[in-house]
């Protein structure tokens, strides 16, 4: 076997690996051998007749598969062994055909443990937004509660309003398209239709019936629609208005406040504790960016590719869940699969850049959860009563959720620890409509 090694970047190294006919003939002779063992042959005992008369009852597929399947287990490991190497994950290989009694030659990526050398991790500056919960923001999740409690009475002597709820037959045809499907019978939401449909349809009355065109505006959330044309047609059967309830006590009692006042107390903490949880994301998004810019970080493809893999799989249960699939996805959302593939992987690689860092900054300061941490916090679970004594007992064996406890500590002390030993400036600012990520995560070191 001759086996040529080149570290193609610090963390991959890549094998050729050639073998020689007579390695390739003495795999394919135990092969067959093996078999012999588990064919029944006419005229012999398992496993002694001939490999001339075996290759006539065996499937050659089979054969040549548990042939490769031999040859690259031992060659690999023999390689590796060879030339003094610690893999990080399995060697990536993708095996050409193989052929009995010919020479074989192959390629082994294999991938080496990541390397971190970091920069400074203390004494960073980066601010952290404060966003003040007002009059307004209160009144607005009040708006929003009486929204969803109004009760809908049906209306005759009036047009379209913004705010209504109707019942109308329609059908929508794309530019350029035929649609020969009979108009369906809807529910709409005035405020939550297309741009320009709401205007089109206002002071329309039962019975009425109105045929429009609207274009799609260039900054439409879903790319596949941007600058597209589509007809619409309506006939509106039933108009009716949402009468919302009155803000008095009894409608605090059915949103879980004795008052109006006790309400309005009662979403003020509620949204100060999401504004300060959203302050602290960013922060730490910030500095973990910085950690990351400062640093130098090198790390093997598999683990980006692993993490996309996830990414893949999580994208079709919410499809399957949802009956939809991944062409019609890619459609709504104006991407390729390689595209999509893309963005998976750019964000994939931010996440390993930030496990990595955050991973080694533990490590070099020592900062850990052990056995007795994970038990002290089931403990403090269960006292606090945010368990029962049955979860108590099911939680504390559970290794998955262990596993759950022991990052949970270990990133909040490495939160503490980078919040204490940093600059975090609190800046005041308006509440953002979606919170600052351009780490594309919410770092979570792995366990060690």
């Amino acid at each position: 076997m001759e086996v040529i090694a080149e570290k193609t970047d610090p963390c991959t190294i890549v094998l050729d690996v050639t073998l020689d006919e007579q390695q390739v003939g003495r795999t394919f002779d135990n092969v067959y051998k093996e078999f012999s063992r588990y064919v029944n042959v006419p005229g012999f005992r398992p496993g002694k007749a001939p490999r001339g008369v075996v290759e006539r009852y065996v499937n050659q597929n089979q054969v040549r598969e548990r042939a490769l399947e031999k040859l690259l287990t031992d060659s690999v490991r023999q390689a590796i062994l060879q030339e003094s190497i610690t893999p990080y994950r399995q060697p990536q290989i993708d095996p050409p055909e193989l052929e009995d009694k010919k020479p074989y030659k192959f390629q082994a990526i294999v991938p080496l443990e990541p390397q971190v050398t970091l920069g400074a991790y203390k004494g960073i500056r980066v601010e952290k937004p404060i966003y003040r919960v007002s009059e307004e923001m209160i009144d607005r999740v009040i708006d929003r509660l009486r929204d969803g409690r109004a009760r809908l009475e049906r209306v005759s002597d009036r047009g379209v309003e913004p705010g209504d709820v109707l019942i109308a037959e329609t059908r929508t045809t794309a530019e350029g398209e035929e649609n020969e499907e009979p108009a369906r019978r809807r529910l709409l939401q005035m405020g939550s239709n297309p741009p320009g449909f709401d205007e089109e349809i206002l002071g329309m009355v039962a019975d009425e019936e109105r045929t429009f065109t609207l274009t799609y505006p260039d900054d439409y959330p879903d790319e596949a629609l941007r600058g597209k044309k589509e007809t619409h047609e309506v006939k509106l059967v039933s108009i009716s208005a949402k009468r919302l309830p009155d803000l008095d006590d009894n409608f605090a009692k059915q949103n879980g406040a004795e008052s109006v006042e006790g309400l309005r107390q009662q979403i003020r903490e509620r949204e100060e504790k999401s504004s300060a949880e959203l302050s602290d994301e960013i922060a730490e998004v910030r500095l973990t960016d910085a950690l990351i810019e400062g640093a130098q970080i090198h790390y093997p493809q598999v683990l980006v590719d692993e993490d996309v893999q996830d990414s893949l799989r999580k994208v079709a249960s919410e499809l399957r869940q949802n009956n939809l699939t991944y062409e019609s996805f890619l459609t709504r959302t104006g991407r390729t699969a390689e595209q999509h593939r893309a963005e998976l992987a750019e964000q994939a690689a931010n996440r390993v850049r930030a496990l990595l860092v955050l991973r080694k900054i533990s490590e070099d300061e020592g900062i850990g959860v052990d056995e007795a941490d994970i038990d002290a916090d089931f403990d403090r679970l269960r006292n606090e009563g945010e368990i029962s004594e049955d979860q108590y007992d099911e939680f504390r064996t559970d290794p998955r959720r262990r596993l759950q406890m022991m990052n949970a500590l270990l990133r909040q002390r490495l939160h503490d620890f980078l919040f204490g030993n940093n600059e975090i400036v609190e800046v005041e600012q308006a509440l953002p409509s979606a919170p600052e990520s351009s780490s594309d995560t919410e770092p979570e070191p792995p366990a060690k």
